[in-house]
């Protein structure tokens, strides 16, 4: 396949435009006695992804190539707290963070990003992308592909994050150098327990309008959705419910859909069936979680056959 210099360029751009700080200004928004103020934290943010705020009112916020920047409401200003080394092929990257329920005592700051691994990249002198995984091809094809997103904690050091401290939590398997669907959320319950979104890791776009179940022994895993949001045994397409262990790694609550030794299934699942769970949200007081599910997406534009593509908030008792 060609490669998409254009889109590389732009990123390149973005990221550099990062290194600069920008200034926080206050924006037209609710009345003057509401409860909430519209402010800008980054006016060049690259691709934004995800935020959580500190205890003192200052603001994580990643970016999809990796920067975890600190937004100090004070000043206005950002400042680099963490750079990730991550693997980029399509939606891939530095994903979601999240505070620790405790954080004002033990300071553990969650990510979820792609670390790079051993997984094929472009060269940039060659003519074709070796970062795309073929179409067609055998498991050896595949296998070279296959990496994983992860769930890790750091310790928040003041101005920075610690990428010394890691702890590993889980890792979510994922096909690489294909599109689509893999992003994640991370909350908090009532109990302490953290709630992981995971998208299918499938590529719709090839199923003409219908849903991506394409079971040809030659054709890239990443077009079958049966292997992920519809597999018991797998972690994708699902919301995830663990309890983190004090040096990292993780145990299962009781309430999830499956018993711990069920055959066939994995204990962690709490919801499954999910196209990309990209956001979640939850009520602490009732332990309602809401879910911002962005499927389906598989519609034919040209003959209008398939679902329109819009996303949907769920909730789930």
């Amino acid at each position: 396949m060609l490669k998409g210099a254009g889109r590389a360029c732009t990123f390149v751009a973005l990221a550099a435009m990062l290194a600069l700080p920008s200034v926080a200004t206050a924006q037209a928004g609710p009345p003057p006695d509401s409860e909430f103020e519209k402010v800008t934290l980054n006016d060049l943010p690259g691709e934004p992804m995800d935020l959580a705020v500190l205890p003192d009112g200052r603001v994580l916020h990643t970016t999809r190539p990796g920067e975890l920047w600190l937004h100090s409401p004070g000043t206005g200003r950002n400042t680099l707290a963490a750079s990730f080394d991550v693997y980029r092929h399509d939606e891939e990257g530095l994903q979601s963070v999240a505070l620790d329920p405790n954080f004002s005592e033990n300071n553990w700051v969650y990510v979820y990003y792609s670390p790079p691994l051993d997984t094929p990249v472009d060269d940039p002198v060659t003519p074709v992308n070796e970062g795309d995984a073929p179409f067609f091809g055998t498991e050896a094809d595949w296998e070279r592909y296959r990496g994983v997103i992860r769930l890790s904690r750091f310790k928040w050091r003041g101005t920075r994050l610690d990428l010394g401290s890691e702890q590993q939590i889980i890792d979510v398997p994922v096909d690489r150098g294909i599109c689509c669907h893999v992003g994640g959320d991370i909350v908090f319950d009532s109990a302490g327990n953290l709630i992981l979104s995971t998208g299918d890791d499938t590529n719709p776009f090839q199923s003409d309008g219908y849903t991506p179940i394409d079971e040809r022994p030659n054709r890239n895993p990443a077009f079958d959705g049966q292997r992920t949001s519809a597999n018991t045994n797998d972690l994708r397409g699902k919301i995830l419910r663990i309890r983190v262990g004090k040096h990292g790694g993780y145990s299962i609550p009781p309430g999830n859909m499956f018993p711990i030794g069920a055959p066939n299934t994995r204990p962690e699942i709490y919801a499954m069936g999910f196209r990309n769970p990209f956001r979640i949200e939850i009520n602490t007081e009732t332990d309602e979680l809401y879910v911002a599910d962005y499927s389906p997406d598989a519609r034919n534009q040209n003959t209008a056959r398939g679902p329109a593509g819009h996303g949907k908030w769920l909730i789930l008792r």
